[in-house]
C-alpha cells in the first residue's frame, strides 16, 4: 500500500511542483538521499519546458522515490543540466518539440551541457544548443550513458580539436543513430557504437577502449596511449591513425581506407576485411592480415617491425599459409 501511494505522489503534474517550495515538492514525492523509504520501480514525468524553461534543471535536482526517473520533454529547455549520483532518462515528446539549449551569453561554471557525474542516464532525440566551444554530453566519474539521435551545433571557435561528446574517468557510453559528430574517450573509458552512426570522428586515449557493432561508418579515428579500437562487422574507417601503444584490429568484412601508424603500436585485419591505403608506417609496429586484403600496399624496410599475413590477398595476388612479409628485399 505504501508504494501505491509513493508512485501517486511521484506523479504529481511539475508545474505545480516547480511553484511550490524546495520543501513541499520533497514532500510530494521527492526525498533526501538518506530518508528511509521503498522505492517504486519508475516514474515518469511530463515536463513543459515552453512554460517553464527551468524545469528540466529543477527536475534532475531532486532525489525521487524510484529507482528510474524519465522525463518527456517538449519545449526549449534551459541548460546546462548536471545529473548527479542518478538515474534518469530524458526523451522528446511525440512531437519532437523538446531541446535543450544554453545561451550564448549566459553566465555558467559548468563546462559542458549536459554533464553526467557517477550517474546514468538515457538520451533520445534531443537536440543541445550550445555557445562555441562547450561539448554537448560530458560523462565522468564511472558515469553511463546511452545516447540515441542527439543533434547539437557545438563546435570549436577555433581550429583546434574538439569533441561535441566526451566520454571520461572510467565512463561508459553507447551511441546510436549518430552523423557528423566527434567523440572522445579519456580515461580508462568506453564506448560503443551501436548502429546507424555516420561520419563520427573518434579518439581512443589514455588506455581507453571503443568498438564499433555494425555498419557504422567513420571519417577518423584516432587511437593512442594505450587504447584500443575494433571496428567489427562491416564498419568502415577513412582514416585509421595509431600512435603511442594503441591498437586497432578491424574484423567481418569491415574496410579503412588509409592507415597512419607508429611508436610500437598494432593493427590487424581479421575475415575478409579490407585496407585500401595509402599507409604511412613509422617506428616499430606490428602489422598482421588475416584472410583479409590489401590494395597499395608498398614494401617496407622496417626490420624490426612484424607485417605479416596468413592467407592474405596483397595488390591481386594471394599469398598463402603465412608467406607474406610485407618487408621490402
Amino acid at each position: 500500500m505504501e508504494t501505491k501511494n509513493l508512485m501517486k505522489l511521484a506523479l504529481l503534474s511539475l508545474p505545480m511542483m516547480i511553484a511550490a517550495p524546495a520543501n513541499a515538492h520533497k514532500e510530494r514525492g521527492i526525498i533526501d538521499t538518506n530518508t528511509q523509504q521503498e522505492l517504486v520501480a519508475n516514474i515518469t514525468l511530463n515536463l513543459d519546458c515552453q512554460a517553464h524553461p527551468e524545469a528540466l534543471q529543477r527536475a534532475v535536482s531532486f532525489n525521487y522515490l524510484a529507482q528510474t526517473v524519465k522525463f518527456v520533454v517538449s519545449g526549449e529547455c534551459a541548460g546546462p543540466i548536471e545529473i548527479k549520483n542518478s538515474r534518469f532518462e530524458i526523451i522528446n515528446d511525440a512531437g519532437r518539440t523538446g531541446s535543450i539549449r544554453v545561451k550564448q551569453d549566459q553566465e555558467h561554471v559548468q563546462q559542458s551541457a549536459v554533464l553526467v557525474r557517477s550517474g546514468s542516464v538515457v538520451l533520445s532525440n534531443i537536440n543541445i544548443d550550445v555557445p562555441n566551444d562547450m561539448p554537448a554530453v560530458e560523462l565522468k566519474a564511472n558515469s553511463v550513458g546511452q545516447l540515441k539521435h542527439i543533434t547539437t551545433n557545438a563546435k570549436s571557435a577555433s581550429e583546434d580539436s574538439f569533441q561535441q561528446f566526451l566520454v571520461t574517468d572510467n565512463s561508459t557510453a553507447y551511441f546510436e543513430s549518430f552523423s557528423g559528430n566527434s567523440v572522445g574517450v579519456y580515461g580508462s573509458s568506453y564506448a560503443e557504437f551501436t548502429k546507424a552512426t555516420d561520419q563520427i570522428e573518434l579518439k581512443v586515449f589514455d588506455t581507453s577502449s571503443a568498438k564499433s557493432n555494425d555498419k557504422n561508418h567513420f571519417s577518423s579515428v584516432q587511437v593512442a596511449g594505450n587504447g584500443y579500437f575494433l571496428a567489427d562487422n562491416q564498419s568502415n574507417i577513412n582514416l585509421l591513425m595509431v600512435w603511442s601503444k594503441g591498437a586497432a584490429e578491424i574484423n567481418n568484412k569491415s574496410r579503412v581506407g588509409e592507415i597512419m601508424m607508429g611508436g610500437q603500436t598494432h593493427f590487424a585485419a581479421y575475415k575478409e576485411s579490407t585496407i585500401a591505403g595509402p599507409y604511412g608506417i613509422w617506428g616499430n609496429v606490428v602489422f598482421e592480415l588475416e584472410h583479409s586484403t590489401a590494395y597499395n600496399w608498398k614494401a617496407v624496410d622496417k626490420p624490426y617491425s612484424i607485417i605479416i599475413g596468413n592467407n592474405a590477398n596483397v595488390n591481386g595476388k594471394f599469398y598463402p599459409g603465412w608467406s607474406w612479409t610485407g618487408q621490402a628485399k
